[in-house]
């Protein structure tokens, strides 16, 4: 009997009053737990395929969720509200996992070079790769235009190039993990302290583009207004606000924790709690400081990467090694997530716009990123051409083309009779980028390194 008379479960709980279409105390659809299950074990069995492929695992769990996603339509009967949570909460835990895999001591001598790549080459790629899109994508964003004159909107090619600048941390450790043999450490640790940042960088490009682009009146879909180099001043302001609390918050939960995580852990299982609680903190300080929250993740997870602690099972690894399956799993999400939001029509539509986009991307755009900041670099010309052509694309540029779909029938400068099919048509632009980046450089990077004849990556010094 339960007390005071009220029932111990809730009706639905029991079974009884059951909505017919919903799992019994739940307010899901039936068969959701069911085959969200089978989904995630698909991802594995995906992934494991990629091993054998010797492709990133990123391209066979994207190939799953797209099939799964067109064959079964939205079957979360999620809204594009709910996705973007689900896909903020995962780029905070993709974030906070970078910053802490992110060891200065590991490019000692390349720190500048490796700050400048995920700095001044993001803001390079984004120009040079909007200026592609404006002049050889349709205004509808699905087609190439053979005219050779401006179509796409500024705003819109902006925002496209945006999602495009970050490299994925994981797919970029799986293309370097078979690299091992051939590739020197330095290259290694330079590309991967790059995925690491551009993940930050693309983000705050994309948002300081958005905020740009809604707040001030348009004048016209064919050019960038004068009125927009008056907002640009306020919406740096609003970034460098946004930089500064996000800076602070992660500074300070960072430090925080780095000092008391050996007085408060009694055991190497409480890592985990500790690992997500500092997650929640940095990112709600963030949020309450000034909007800072994403910036908050990665920079607390930096401050605890870089500290020096005194129990030898308390530290950056050991978190890194708990929070791995999270991280896992908030990248299988993100794969997943825009896999449904993918049509097959607008795959095959896009295709021709993507894959010249993509090769562009990888043989042009790249290169030329890398020569332009060289002189930075202690590394010689080989070791330069494999930092070229490596760099993979994945989660997050996924991540950010969800909101994609938000952000462009936002912006001025975009047609409303047009905006929600260009949102569609170049969120599925970027999906088909990311294809063609993860087969090209899952297939190529490989032989192409091996024929450059580069010394393979030997023990690592103690730093």
């Amino acid at each position: 009997m339960a007390y005071g008379g009220a029932h111990p479960l809730p009706l639905a709980a029991t079974g009884l009053g059951a909505d017919l279409n919903h799992s019994a105390g739940t307010i899901l659809p039936k068969g959701f737990f069911l085959f969200l299950g089978l989904l995630y074990l698909m991802a594995l069995v995906a992934d494991r395929l990629a091993t054998r492929l010797g492709v990133p695992a990123a391209l066979t769990v994207l190939v799953v969720g797209y099939f799964v996603g067109t064959n079964n339509g939205n079957f979360f009967g999620l809204d594009h509200a709910e996705v973007e949570t689900l896909h903020v909460m995962s780029l905070a835990l993709l974030l906070f996992y970078a910053g802490l895999k992110t060891d200065l001591r590991r490019i000692r001598g390349h720190l500048s070079f490796a700050l400048l790549l995920s700095t001044v080459g993001v803001v390079a790629s984004l120009f040079l790769l909007s200026f592609w899109l404006v002049w050889l994508g349709s205004p509808g964003g699905n087609l190439v235009n053979f005219s050779f004159a401006p179509a796409m909107p500024w705003s819109a090619a902006l925002l496209t190039a945006a999602c495009l600048m970050a490299t994925d941390g994981s797919a970029t450790e799986d293309v370097l993990q078979s690299l091992k043999r051939w590739l020197p450490s330095r290259v290694s640790d330079v590309l991967q302290f790059e995925a690491a940042l551009t993940n930050l960088a693309a983000i705050l490009c994309f948002g300081f583009i958005s905020a740009l682009f809604q707040a001030q009146a348009h004048g016209g879909h064919e050019h960038l207004h004068p009125v927009y180099g008056l907002g640009a001043f306020e919406e740096l302001g609003n970034l460098l606000k946004h930089l500064f609390a996000g800076f602070l918050a992660g500074i300070l939960v960072g430090l925080g924790a780095s000092m008391l995580i050996d007085r408060v852990l009694r055991e190497h299982s409480q890592l985990l709690v500790l690992a997500i609680s500092v997650a929640f903190v940095a990112y709600g300080l963030g949020n309450t400081l000034g909007g800072g929250g994403i910036v908050a993740v990665f920079v607390c997870g930096l401050v605890l990467s870089n500290w020096h602690y005194r129990d030898s099972w308390v530290n950056h690894e050991g978190l890194q090694k708990v929070l791995l399956p999270f991280n896992t799993l908030a990248e299988y999400t993100i794969l997943m997530l825009l896999a449904f939001v993918v049509s097959e029509e607008k795959v095959l539509r896009t295709l021709p716009l993507g894959l010249l986009t993509g090769l562009l991307l990888l043989f042009v755009v790249r290169p030329l990123v890398v020569l332009l900041i060289h002189r930075s670099s202690q590394m010689n010309a080989k070791e330069l051409l494999a930092i070229s052509f490596c760099g993979v694309r994945a989660a997050v540029p996924l991540a950010l083309s969800l909101s994609l779909v938000l952000e462009v029938p936002q912006l001025r400068g975009v047609s409303p009779l047009i905006a929600e099919s260009l949102a569609q048509s170049l969120a599925t632009v970027v999906f088909n980028v990311i294809v063609v980046d993860l087969v090209i450089q899952g297939l190529l990077a490989r032989p192409l390194v091996r024929r450059l004849g580069l010394p393979g990556a030997g023990p690592r010094p103690t730093p």
